[in-house]
């Protein structure tokens, strides 16, 4: 998950510098204000939209991985309960037959008549 992180906020780094490479040389280029003003807008705009397509992409696969995981803790949780369930069935069928065989052993034997 951390390299996961780690490559989008190198996306976000490129695309941050991307944008700034963009308007300075924009700005430095020999045109009116106007074609500068925008460009630098259409530019911003492209960048914007194609970070939040990036936000919504890492968003969706960010809940996929989390229902994964909440998933895959359920079972686990189901797994430990049935195996708690099943051997407390099984020690109590154990003191069950202990005690049985503990009550044959102290009774007194029958006398015959």
């Amino acid at each position: 998950m951390s390299g996961e992180r780690d490559g989008f906020f190198g996306f976000i780094c490129f695309l941050t510098g991307a944008a700034i490479g963009a308007g300075l040389a924009l700005l430095y280029a020999p045109q009116s204000g106007v074609e500068t003003r925008k460009k630098i807008k259409d530019v911003s705009e492209k960048v914007a939209d194609e970070v939040k397509e990036n936000y919504e992409k890492l968003t969706k696969e960010a809940k996929k991985a989390i229902d994964q995981v909440k998933g895959t803790a359920e079972k686990a949780v189901d797994n430990v309960k049935s195996f708690i369930e099943g051997a407390k069935e099984g020690l109590k069928k154990e003191i069950k037959a202990e005690i049985k065989e503990e009550t044959k052993a102290e009774a007194p034997p029958k006398k015959k008549a």
